[in-house]
């Protein structure tokens, strides 16, 4: 990465390039002269809209595209008729993005220390939708507290004078909710790739980040405040617990009010995943492994939750866990990438999987030896949940303390529903999940499988499948898919 390469060369003996670096740093650019001052000519911007100055507002900004990058544009404030924010990036004349003024819940000040600020020495705004805080960086304090005040006057009509009973509005059918939220959660090209969805390589589409709402710069770090070694993790772990509570406390089967304030905490809560310190984790420990699962179910629900495409099927279901995906510690992970190449690190890779079964693309791989776990239990296929009819129909928050109880608990809940017997036929079937990693099994044999999912059994069961074995004519077979 750039800035270990920047870091390596601040603390190398030779001073040469470090001082070049620092003279490039405080030399003043022409474009650093230029920056957010001006108006639309400078930017060569012409609206195709037309600005009334009378009623509507134009200024500069700097708008915030994500994490890092941001973007000089012509915000203009349009305060008649169809109200709304709209950002011209320079040499345009259709707006990159329109806010409309319904869709906003607040507008405020983002002060901040220079160390945290993305730009030091600019002032912030921050303006709040349900599905995504807009952050935008003016040159003066007045500009920003002038444009922050004829917002406000906009709300306060468009609320309380045009509409007075009108709260605000997430989306008017839909399509248009669909539309809006795509935009929102893929964002602009630019900071992660496209992911494969298909076993074509042209079969591509853009991540879908659930998890940016808001900017790391604008939240409270997970390990704040940490004090003694370990504490870190274990304040990450209980973290995930009542992020996972909290995402298990909405349902996929009633209408998302993405304008309730209780979702809107959900979302915010999740983008603190992206300050999430990753190297405080012992990937070889049972908080590591709780972690995760829990992250993987979070991750699930809240997909399930927002069903952009509708729930998942056969066809679907590689997409939706290719492609929705949390921002984690500076990187990004999928359902796929999480399941395959974090909590399956070091487990055995899935044999011929079919929906709703998916590996991970060819290109996460590396993934598994940066984050994978170092558990290697089989009752891990036991305690994931693919989002099928196969799968438990309650999803258990994992805690370290009692996390082996709550695997035996939930194995045996899951082996209970799934493994069939057939006295008559002398066999026994088992869930697809043993097949698809049978390797996690003694080595792909059926019937030390079959031994190893002996003791989650209830006891009748177990004394059925004990007869056949002592007659030596068992046959081991699974469910499909």
């Amino acid at each position: 990465k750039l800035s270990q390469i920047l870091f390596n060369i601040s603390v190398a003996p030779n001073n040469t390039a470090q001082d070049a670096i620092s003279m490039l740093a405080k030399t003043t650019s022409i474009q650093d002269k230029t920056f957010l001052r001006g108006s639309s000519a400078e930017l060569g911007v012409k609206p195709l809209k037309h600005v009334d100055p009378k009623v509507d507002l134009s200024t500069v900004v700097a708008r915030c595209i994500y994490e890092g990058h941001w973007r000089e544009e012509l915000c203009v404030l349009y305060t008649r008729e169809s109200q709304h924010i709209a950002f011209y990036a320079p040499l345009s004349k259709k707006p990159r993005l329109v806010i409309s003024l319904e869709e906003i819940l607040s507008a405020r000040k983002c002060e901040m220390d220079t160390e945290q600020s993305p730009l030091p020495g600019l002032y912030t705004l921050a303006i709040d939708a349900a599905w995504k805080c807009h952050y935008l960086a003016f040159l003066e304090e007045s500009h920003r507290d002038n444009f922050l005040e004829r917002l406000n006057d906009a709300l306060f009509y468009l609320y309380n004078e045009s509409h007075p009973n009108q709260a605000p509005k997430v989306a008017q059918d839909f399509e248009r909710y669909r539309m809006s939220l795509e935009n929102v959660l893929t964002g602009e090209a630019g900071k992660w790739c496209a992911v494969s969805t298909g076993t074509k390589s042209k079969q591509k589409k853009q991540r879908r980040i659930l998890n940016g709402r808001r900017m790391a710069f604008d939240l409270i770090p997970v390990t704040a405040e940490v004090l003694g070694e370990g504490d870190a993790q274990k304040k990450i772990a209980s973290y995930v617990e009542n992020l996972l509570k909290m995402a298990l406390s909405f349902s996929p089967d009633t209408v998302l009010d993405a304008s309730d304030t209780r979702f809107i905490e959900f979302l915010d809560q999740t983008s603190r995943l992206r300050m999430l310190p990753l190297h405080d984790i012992d990937r070889d420990s049972k908080d590591a492994l709780c972690i995760f699962v829990n992250l993987y179910h979070c991750l699930l629900q809240h997909s399930l939750l927002l069903a952009l495409d509708g729930l998942p099927n056969k066809r679907s279901v590689m997409q939706f866990k290719r492609s929705s995906c949390y921002e984690i510690g500076e990187d990004v992970f999928s359902l796929a990438e999480l399941e395959c190449c974090v909590i399956r690190g070091k487990t055995s890779r899935p044999s011929h999987p079919k929906p709703p079964f998916v590996d991970a693309p060819k290109k996460s791989m590396p993934y598994q030896m940066m984050y994978g776990l170092g558990a290697t239990d089989f009752r891990i296929n036991f305690i994931l949940n693919n989002g099928d009819m196969a799968s438990l129909s309650e999803i258990p928050v994992f805690q370290q303390q009692i996390m082996d109880d709550q695997i035996d608990v939930a194995a045996s809940c899951f082996l209970a529903d799934q493994v069939k017997i057939d006295k008559r036929k002398k066999t026994v079937f088992l869930p697809k999940v043993c097949d698809v990693y049978r390797n996690d099994f003694g080595m792909g044999d059926g019937l030390v499988c079959l031994s190893q999912c002996l003791i989650y059994l209830e006891d009748s069961d177990q004394l059925a499948i004990a007869s056949l074995l002592e007659d030596g004519m068992v046959s081991v077979k699974f469910h499909e898919c």
